[in-house]
């Protein structure tokens, strides 16, 4: 081993002086080219000719990424110029008026033209070896990265000068070219594919809280016209997080928007979900192809059943549930299991059927399917994208906060640092550093640790719980075989009247539920055994607190507080 040349602090200090300035450079070059192009899209720019749109930015829409070797999902990096502005909109104040159940619809989930198409695995056959279809599935998805990328830069060339906003976000910036943080690791989308050409029952997991920005019309559709033999069933997870009234909305909705089953999942109810659940796998597994094996290790009469959906929807919770012992690890990280799993199921009378010997359940790594116009915000209350990662929190505590009935300043007790401050996402961040006593290198609040904490008590349903109701008539988009078709057929959509709803909203007030203990709930976690008849407002015990809880509901949150 050669022996390496003396580097003098000086040099070293040169060094890292060099790659200071040559970061700067490359953010200020990245800053002006991200502003130019939101002027010229918002009519901002001066007299002179306008220029015609690029794409873009490098950063942004780079096809270079998604062959890593590993499992780890892969984001595409978001323009600083982006992160810095919202940053700075911070600390604006919140609005004073709470959100609208209805506001997030707004950002295009009912239309299924803002999900693109995913990328399919191109045609092999026994005779492809290894190395030619490895290579062919490379081209194939770099292709499709390519469409996808010519796709934002059409729909930014045809996009309006204004883009709508949020009424719950004022200016929130979101266009409907925009698209989403998606999954852009090849290998992830590889064990999807795995999974779906194993499994003869597909169940497609989704989140109750809010399953429209889960669910995958491109999958389902891709499943139903590419492989007709195959069967899905979606999964609504997470219920003893939502009203029993709402889950039973959300149900009718799916079942009429995609004519496939639908089911819901509660850790409260685990062994009826699990009879339900199997006896519908059974029923639905008796014009599939089980016996046709291609796996020479599964003897015929084995049924695969595959689980896919998005990160954090609670698949691998699902599997330990329904084995009734914990069989994979769970992790509120987005992500967190790594590659395809296969579980025998050893009950498999359960689903009914004489001839099926053996049941395997298929559990596939999340993956995060693309689409436009949705802000990283609801990506990350919903479990999209990792906290971890979260460079600018803020916007997400925003959404919280403005939704939150009562405010989420009284939901946590809080108390302004400086009085003169009006409430903002900086200062509820502020505020409760200080009541938890988080501090930096310095003595300086740790406003960005309190601000993920409060993130992830959402995330994890401690005391907020986003939730939000099917889209009213109207919202809804009729789903068709092609692009073309939704425009014209605007009859016998998945639509659901005004009135429909409004009979089962209830009373929009406020209600105060004093709720018993239900005796010690095993793992000292919450258990649902009530709901009143507005779809609002659900009772909860709480084994791990003695005290009388009070339950507060709004049409979009849900969040319980402890008086001891």
């Amino acid at each position: 081993m050669t022996k390496g040349k003396p580097f003098s602090g000086k040099l070293k200090k040169q060094q890292l002086q060099a790659k200071r300035e040559k970061k700067a450079q490359k953010e200020l070059h990245a800053e002006a080219k991200y502003n130019a192009e939101r002027d010229a899209l918002a009519g901002l720019a001066s007299s002179a000719p306008p220029q015609p749109v690029g794409p873009p930015p490098i950063e942004y829409m780079s096809t270079d990424v998604g062959f890593s070797g590993d499992l780890r999902t892969i984001f595409a990096k978001e323009p600083q110029a982006a992160i810095d502005a919202r940053k700075k909109d911070a600390t604006r104040a919140l609005a004073d008026d709470r959100g609208n159940s209805q506001s997030i619809y707004a950002y295009g989930l009912t239309d299924v033209r803002n999900q693109p198409p995913i990328p399919l695995r191109p045609h092999w056959s026994k005779h492809t070896s290894p190395d030619e279809l490895a290579m062919a599935e490379e081209d194939a998805f770099r292709e499709w990265l390519l469409q996808l990328h010519q796709t934002c830069v059409e729909r930014r060339q045809q996009a309006a000068p204004t883009a709508p906003s949020i009424c719950s976000i004022p200016d929130s910036g979101v266009n409907a070219w925009e698209i989403n943080s998606y999954e852009r690791n090849l290998q992830v989308w590889r064990q999807l594919w795995r999974v779906i050409e194993k499994a003869n029952v597909l169940v497609h997991l989704a989140d109750s809280r809010c399953p429209l920005l889960h669910l995958s019309h491109r999958l389902i559709q891709h499943i139903q016209d590419d492989h007709p033999t195959k069967r899905v069933l979606i999964l609504l997870t997470k219920c003893d997080f939502v009203a029993p009234e709402r889950v039973d909305l959300w149900v009718k909705y799916i079942r009429d928007l995609y004519n496939v089953p639908v089911l819901t999942y509660s850790r409260d109810r685990v062994d009826e979900s699990n009879t339900v659940l199997l006896t519908t796998i059974g029923r639905l597994s008796e014009d599939t192809s089980y016996k046709k094996g291609r796996d020479e290790d599964l003897n015929a009469g084995t049924l695969m059943v595959g689980l896919v959906g998005e990160p954090n929807v609670g698949k691998s919770s699902f599997l330990n549930g329904m084995f009734g012992k914990k069989l994979v690890s769970v992790s509120a990280t987005p992500g967190h299991t790594k590659h395809f799993q296969t579980h025998f199921f050893d009950r498999p009378e359960m689903l009914g059927r004489d001839d099926i010997s053996k049941v395997c359940f298929c559990d596939c790594p999340g993956v995060v399917f693309p689409r436009f116009g949705i802000p990283l915000a609801l990506q990350i209350l919903f479990g999209s994208y990792p906290i971890a990662q979260t460079r600018e929190p803020y916007s997400a505590i925003r959404f919280i906060a403005e939704n939150a009935t009562p405010t989420l300043q009284h939901v946590y007790k809080l108390r302004k640092v400086d009085e003169d401050d009006d409430w903002s996402p900086f200062t509820v961040s502020e505020a409760y550093a200080a009541q938890r006593g988080f501090h930096s290198k310095g003595g300086k609040l740790d406003v960005f640790r309190a601000a993920n904490l409060l993130l992830r008590d959402t995330l994890n349903g401690k005391k907020v719980i986003l939730s939000f109701p099917p889209p009213l008539e109207g919202a809804a988009t009729v789903v068709g075989k092609g692009d073309e078709e939704h425009a014209d057929k605007a009859e016998g959509g998945a639509v659901m009247t005004t009135d429909q709803v409004a009979a089962l909203l209830g009373d929009m007030d406020m209600q105060q539920v004093l709720m018993r203990r239900d005796g010690d709930v095993k793992g000292g976690g919450r258990n649902l055994f009530d709901c009143n008849a507005s779809m609002h407002v659900a009772t909860r015990t709480i084994a791990a607190s003695p005290g009388i809880a009070q339950l507060h509901a709004n049409p979009s949150t849900l969040y319980w507080d402890h008086y001891q």
